[in-house]
């Protein structure tokens, strides 16, 4: 049976970053273009209050709300999207948004941890900062994912701006803990995940990436008039 084809007309991805830094807003629009390609006509989006950076519980409870307000804001100026990705590795206002668009909506943690759980083998998820590694394990436990990750790992500053370094503490990491893949998330380490995938012996999961695919991926299937939930999964 052939492969349906794309529709005539690119999908409409827009990109919400759920903090107010239109550096980082800049940086996930390019990311999605890259990967997206052809498929996808991208636009992009920051929170219009909130913080710069989303470093703890209280910023990120304002960042879904943030979410909420930015994507009305993005229907106003761009029209109604096929598809949306929340852009920051933690999904604030994830199912809210979904609740509040009837839209397909995927997040950078959601989508990264399903890459990676659907590979056999216990893994890691590293990010910068404490917080979040909290966070983050209490996502994962809503998941139902907490018997596959063996650490949520900090790889703090230092290692954020230093690919080389990053590698090597997820690599330590990696063999206290026995993990046989990483999910690496955070848009401030987008500009070094390439490297450090070049680096690490051990396969890294982008779930910056993943979330994009699987965001076109769903619109695409509901374009063409099939079951997103049997071509895609859960969204």
């Amino acid at each position: 049976m052939p492969t349906p084809a794309l529709p005539a007309a690119p999908l409409r991805l827009l990109i919400i970053n759920p903090n107010t830094s239109e550096t980082i807003t800049a940086r996930l629009k390019a990311l999605a273009e890259d990967e997206a390609g052809g498929a996808a006509a991208v636009s992009a989006i920051s929170a219009r209050f909130g913080a710069p950076y989303i470093s703890d519980r209280a910023s990120a409870v304002v960042a879904a709300h943030a979410v909420l307000d930015a994507a009305e804001a993005a229907r106003e100026a761009y029209g109604e999207a096929d598809a949306i990705v929340i852009g920051c590795f933690g999904d604030p206002g994830l199912k809210a948004l979904r609740e509040m668009t009837g839209r397909p909506v995927t997040g950078f943690t959601e989508a990264g941890l399903l890459e990676a759980a659907s590979e056999p083998g216990p893994f890691l998820v590293a990010t910068n900062g404490e917080a979040w590694c909290a966070m983050l394990s209490e996502l994962a436990a809503q998941m139902g994912l907490s018997d596959r990750i063996v650490s949520f790992f900090s790889i703090g500053d230092a290692g954020a701006g230093d690919a080389a370094l990053c590698a090597a503490l997820i690599t330590e990491e990696a063999e206290r803990t026995g993990a046989v893949r990483v999910v690496l998330g955070g848009a401030g380490l987008i500009p070094i995940l390439a490297e450090v995938a070049e680096r690490l012996e051990l396969p890294l999961v982008d779930p910056h990436r993943a979330a994009i695919r699987k965001a076109v991926a769903i619109a695409t299937s509901l374009a063409q008039a099939v079951d997103p939930l049997t071509a895609s999964g859960e969204w």
